[in-house]
């Protein structure tokens, strides 16, 4: 439906965001201090000057009933029920503010309202209410279906009942027609999540030509509620971003082929694969054991990811791998792609990096021209070349043999097997590169001109954030058992044992040894955070520094005892991060001191110990 929204944030982003089509459920994500509350607010008010009736319930829906010192709430305790002379007072505050308040006054004015929502209390959660008057108060009490005292819904009690009721009465009432719910998954289980967008379903529609249907605005944080079930579903999510306007994908952004791989992958488009809406810096792999293993090693390897908002996706095939790299960058997500080595030569990956500017700029800076898709093509004719020449050696070394071997089995059907020739080619290059040189030094040049176009062409890819295994496959990096790198079977077996093989490493240290080989790949295709304590301990070391420094100054410390007794110096509190011992402190008559300290193992990891004299200078005070 069309709806012309034009929205200006300068506080979040530069610019006005546009967006006139809108589907009947819309979603808005992204992660917290985004804008995505003050969009809603914004939203509201244009949807309201295109003749909607919106409610707005704000993530703080449910003060209207718990928090008394509102001024509008404070002559009623939503424990003793609410005071019905205020009931306009409710509608209208509520209304305003985004609030829940009015619910049960819906529920007590509205008979059918009231009979849904009892039978779904009924027979989902076993459970009635009833609506009590007593002494001027509106009182909900629940009680269980199965027996037991009936219980008034109290102040900080019930918080999913009270959820549930008030998006319930909200969603069924007709004198809106159009809702924005700002994380309606709030105090809510994710089955009742699921449950509640399907009731969101059965109403969605175009209320200008369906007066019993509603529009809906979700704001929301949670998978289960970011329901896509079709393409035309992507095109109705708003993906906010810090310091730019929010995005979206339009209907041209997704090409026929884009659109049939979506399709085959949507039924099976699970909460996990949608962690990159709510992620600014998703890694995506092509399969669980990709996703289980590199995870582990991260962990390991004390690589805190998800503080620098990054979480490993397993999609599951090399072409999804592509359409998820597209859709994140049409939403400018900030996305990683970590792929076997056959990559660059099928697929819609390759087909990515043919048409990406980024690459295409990185090419031309490396000498390779612009056309990336030729640049490839030279290295797949250099292997198949070296594939002939090695198909024919006769050579009685072992390893060579073991390659022809297998070049054999794939020429019976060149034409066929023509992709897993030019992946056996390359796997033994980067094993045996001297070994084939010296069997066949008439295709030296071209094993040189093989590898080093392929090393420098994968570095101008990881510019665009995709990070190919050079040598293979993440299997043939794997330390428990032993490998056929020319023909990878049984691989659950292998993730079973590698996974064992990790969890018992029990040092960083032999982590990095153990798996030199594959983690700097790993550890370059991810940001990652280090909480950097000791840089914030610093200053308040500083600042005690200084205390004990200015008392010493006036003659208040003289020995330790007075040095922790001294309120100025204010030991008590700083002893919760540090600890001065019997014996590091002394003074002298004249005021010069040294003092050591403790940094506690409890805050930076481990003890440190720092030394200060009245010498020292806190400002260029370094731990």
């Amino acid at each position: 439906m069309n709806i012309p929204i034009n929205i200006e944030l300068p506080q979040i982003w530069l610019g006005t965001f546009t967006k006139n089509e809108w589907n009947s459920i819309n979603f808005i994500v992204g992660a917290n201090g985004t804008g995505k509350s003050l969009l809603s607010n914004e939203l509201k008010t244009q949807l309201l000057h295109n003749n909607y009736k919106v409610r707005l319930l704000s993530a703080e829906r449910l003060s209207g009933f718990e928090k008394t010192s509102y001024s509008y709430y404070s002559s009623s305790s939503f424990d003793r029920g609410l005071d019905i002379s205020m009931f306009n007072s409710y509608k209208n505050y509520g209304q305003q503010y985004g609030l829940s308040a009015s619910a049960f006054i819906i529920l007590k004015e509205r008979l059918d309202i009231r009979i849904k929502i009892e039978a779904l209390l009924s027979d989902l959660f076993k459970k009635t209410i009833r609506l009590v008057e007593e002494g001027g108060y509106l009182k909900p009490k629940i009680q269980n279906i199965d027996g037991g005292e009936e219980y008034a819904l109290k102040e900080q009690e019930c918080h999913g009942m009270k959820e549930i009721i008030s998006l319930l009465t909200f969603l069924y009432d007709d004198s809106n027609n159009c809702i924005i719910f700002d994380e309606p998954e709030l105090h809510l289980h994710p089955q009742f999540q699921s449950f509640f967008l399907n009731e969101i379903r059965k109403i969605a529609g175009d209320p200008k030509t369906e007066c019993n249907k509603k529009l809906f605005f979700i704001i929301t944080h949670s998978p289960y509620f970011l329901d896509i079930r079709s393409v035309e579903d992507l095109q109705h999510i708003l993906v906010c971003h810090n310091h730019q306007m929010p995005t979206f994908i339009k209907a041209d952004d997704l090409d026929e082929q884009d659109q049939y791989v979506l399709k085959k992958f949507l039924p099976r488009f699970n909460t996990h694969h949608k962690q990159f809406f709510f992620s600014p810096n998703p890694v995506f792999v092509e399969g669980y054991t990709d996703q289980q293993i590199i995870s582990l090693l991260f962990e390991k390897a004390g690589l805190n990811i998800a503080a620098s908002g990054s979480s490993v996706i397993d999609v599951g095939g090399k072409d999804e791998l592509a359409v998820f790299y597209k859709l994140c960058n049409l939403l400018h997500i900030n996305c990683r792609v970590i792929s076997d080595y056959d990559a660059l030569f099928r697929g819609k990956l390759r087909e990515c990096l043919c048409n990406s500017e980024i690459v295409q700029q990185q090419f031309i800076e490396n000498g390779f021209g612009s056309n990336i898709s030729n640049c490839i093509g030279e290295i797949e004719r250099l292997l198949i070349k070296i594939g002939d020449a090695l198909n024919s050696n006769t050579s009685e070394n072992e390893s060579i043999k073991k390659i022809v071997d297998r070049l054999h089995t794939l020429y019976a059907d060149k034409r066929k097997n023509i992709e897993t020739i030019k992946d056996v080619i390359l796997l033994s290059l980067y094993r045996f590169k001297d070994l084939i040189e010296v069997v066949l030094p008439d295709i030296k040049d071209e094993v040189e001109t093989v590898l080093a176009k392929h090393n420098r062409y994968l570095e101008c890819i990881k510019n665009a954030n995709i990070f190919i295994i050079p040598d293979g496959e993440l299997e043939h990096f794997f330390k428990a058992l032993p490998i056929d790198y020319l023909n990878i079977t049984q691989k659950d077996k292998l993730f079973g044992a590698e996974n064992d093989y990790i969890l018992n490493i029990n040092t960083k240290e032999k982590l990095e040894d153990m798996y030199s080989d594959i983690l700097p790949l790993l550890k370059s295709s991810v940001p990652h955070v280090k909480v950097n304590i000791l840089k914030h301990v610093k200053y308040t070391i500083i600042d005690w520094i200084q205390k004990v420094q200015n008392a010493i100054a006036r003659n208040e410390i003289k020995d330790l005892q007075t040095l922790k007794s001294n309120a100025r110096v204010e030991y008590s509190t700083f002893n919760q991060i540090l600890e001065c011992r019997d014996g590091d402190f002394t003074i002298q008559a004249d005021g010069t001191f040294r003092c050591t300290i403790y940094l506690k193992a409890s805050v930076t990891g481990e003890e440190k110990r720092i030394t200060f004299s009245d010498t020292t200078t806190p400002r260029d005070f370094e731990i």
